[in-house]
């Protein structure tokens, strides 16, 4: 359901829809960062999470996932909805470099969900390779200072595997699921410079 309105679910999928209680906690958690966001939704499925954005006051979503019938499934959602003139919809792998690493209107993403199937995140592998997907979308420009990251996993995941640049701040857990929230703080070639000096300081000294 979306305030009231029934969404379509890809067809044949072995979907986890978040819960509607879930979801409404998540975004009481991200009250006052939503209007005018900038949303990239990742593994996003029906999109309900991007759509719940939207009808938030975001300013526009990205929705990225690598199945046809997502794809078609999020266009479905969006038109229902009237929301069609605020989304991007792009088939692609999250994991991969590809046209989807490209920000809608030429913005960094103030807002990124993850909401990848929970066999990616049961072993470090699966972890490491998401936080490189992170990795590759701060090297590209393409999070804006201060962003908001959520991670989606199964209850007891470890977070063991951090995304660079993001700090982890808050871990909410709803029956069979945790949510992680990460702040993103962009590094200056200044800062950099500064930490270097700092590190090779304390190694001199030891």
């Amino acid at each position: 359901m979306h305030r009231g309105r029934k969404l379509a679910a890809p067809e044949g999928m072995a979907t986890r829809p978040m819960t509607d209680r879930v979801r409404e906690n998540l975004f009481n958690i991200l009250a006052g960062r939503i209007e005018g966001a900038v949303v990239l939704d990742l593994f996003c499925g029906s999109g309900a999470i991007g759509l719940e954005a939207l009808s938030r006051g975001a300013h526009l979503c990205h929705f990225v996932d690598t199945s046809p019938d997502a794809i078609r499934t999020v266009e479905i959602n969006a038109a229902h909805l009237c929301l069609g003139g605020k989304v991007r919809i792009t088939k692609g792998d999250a994991l991969a470099p590809g046209d989807w690493l490209a920000a809608p209107e030429d913005k960094s993403y103030t807002l990124v969900f993850a909401d990848p199937p929970y066999k990616l995140t049961a072993d470090r592998p699966g972890r490491k390779r998401l936080a490189e997907m992170a990795a590759r979308l701060v090297r590209l420009g393409l999070v804006a200072d201060g962003a908001t990251a959520m991670l989606r996993t199964q209850r007891g995941t470890a977070m063991d595997e951090s995304w660079p640049g993001f700090e982890l701040t808050d871990e909410r857990t709803y029956g069979t699921t945790t949510l992680w929230l990460m702040d993103y703080k962009r590094v200056t070639a200044k800062q950099n410079t500064v930490e270097g000096n700092r590190k090779s300081k304390i190694k001199n000294q030891k």
